[in-house]
C-alpha cells in the first residue's frame, strides 16, 4: 500500500478557506486604515520618506487583494497582489525603518514578515488547487 506524502485535498481546501477568511479580515482592515489614514498610518508613511501617495497605493492593493481572496477563482491572485504589498512592507521595514526609534522595532518587521510568509502559504495552496482541476486525468 502506497502513502500519500502531500496533504489530502480536502485538508487543503480547509487550510485555503481558513487563511482566505483570516488574511481577508486583516488585510480589509489593514487597507482601509491605510485608506483613512487612521492608527498612526500618516506617521508610518512619513517615516518611510516616499509621501503619502504610497500609503493610498498600498490601501487600495491591500483592499483589492482582500476583495479578490474572497472569490475563489481569483483567490491567487489576490494573494499575489497582497504579497507585492506586504513583501514590500517587510523589505521597508528591515531597511528604510530600520534604527527608526518608533517604527524600527523588531516587532514592526515581524507582523509583515508573518502576513509575507501566511500569504505566500494561501498562494501556494490555491496555486497548487488550480493545477490539480487543470491535470488531464484530475490527480
Amino acid at each position: 500500500m502506497k502513502r500519500s506524502t502531500g496533504t489530502s485535498p480536502k485538508r487543503r481546501r480547509i487550510g485555503a478557506w481558513v487563511l482566505r477568511v483570516i488574511l481577508g479580515l486583516a488585510f480589509l482592515l489593514i487597507g482601509i486604515t491605510k485608506l483613512t489614514g487612521t492608527a498612526h498610518s500618516i506617521d508610518y508613511f512619513e517615516a518611510i520618506g516616499w509621501g503619502q501617495w504610497f500609503r493610498y497605493l498600498t490601501g487600495c492593493l491591500d483592499v483589492t487583494g482582500a476583495a479578490l481572496l474572497f472569490v475563489p477563482r481569483y483567490t491567487f491572485y489576490g494573494a499575489l497582489v497582497l504579497i507585492s504589498s506586504v513583501g514590500t512592507a517587510t523589505v521597508l521595514s528591515v531597511t528604510v525603518l530600520r534604527g527608526n526609534p518608533f517604527w524600527g522595532g523588531l516587532g514592526m518587521a515581524l507582523q509583515p514578515l508573518i502576513l509575507t510568509l501566511l500569504t505566500i502559504a494561501l498562494a501556494w495552496l490555491t496555486c497548487a488547487d488550480r493545477a490539480l482541476k487543470k491535470a488531464p486525468n484530475g490527480h
